[in-house]
């Protein structure tokens, strides 16, 4: 069955999305959601806000469609792509970790403003949990994926293992580790990755 290409309409919508969202993604940056307007990011964006409406919708509705915009900026579809396909377990855990650790150091400056303004935004709030929830639930297919390997510790139940590892992998536990604790993402990434094997796994013979 032949797949129809997207005609140059298409294509050039797709693109007028796109910059759109990397506008919004510097400016929210840059000043947070509260202090951007839409009329910003048309003016840096090079539209009209009524494109911006049409293109994505409401400043809220722009908001949301950041994770996607930040799931491409950290290659999440090929990372996970690699967790998928890796059948030692050990090796499916640094993976797992490293894809986590690319969403935070890519993108951390964005979430830094998304974790701030949850308090006070609703509009944010329902995006970072809109993140959280694909966090959640990749950590959720690895870890019974390791369970059905049988490679858990004896009495670490998938659900225990996802809740620990999604714990330790998420925005806040990264930001504790690489600003607050000032270590780097190479040690943080090799921390996370030497605890979540000895905690979750079996040890070897």
């Amino acid at each position: 069955m032949s797949v129809r290409r997207p005609n140059r309409r298409e294509v050039a919508a797709a693109e007028t999305r796109r910059e759109i969202l990397r506008a919004a993604r510097r400016l929210f940056a840059a000043h947070g959601y509260a202090g951007t307007s839409l009329q910003q990011i048309a003016e840096e964006s090079g539209v009209a806000v009524q494109t911006i409406y049409s293109s994505v919708g409401s400043k809220a509705a722009l908001v949301l469609a950041l994770n996607d915009l930040i799931d491409e900026e950290a290659g999440v579809a090929e990372l996970s792509a690699g967790v998928r396909a890796e059948t030692d377990p050990p090796t499916m855990i640094a993976k797992a970790i490293h894809l986590t650790r690319q969403l935070n150091e890519r993108c951390g400056d964005l979430l830094q403003v998304m974790l701030s303004a949850v308090p006070a935004e609703p509009d944010v709030a329902a995006a970072f949990a809109d993140g959280m929830r694909r966090h959640e639930s990749g950590v959720s297919a690895l870890a019974q994926r390791l369970g059905a390997l049988g490679a858990l510790r004896a009495g670490t139940t998938p659900e225990r293992a996802g809740a620990a590892f999604a714990m330790m992998t998420s925005p806040p536990s990264w930001q504790q580790l690489t600003q607050r604790s000032g270590w780097t993402f190479d040690d943080s990434e090799a921390w996370l990755t030497t605890s979540l094997t000895q905690l979750l796994l079996e040890p070897d013979p």
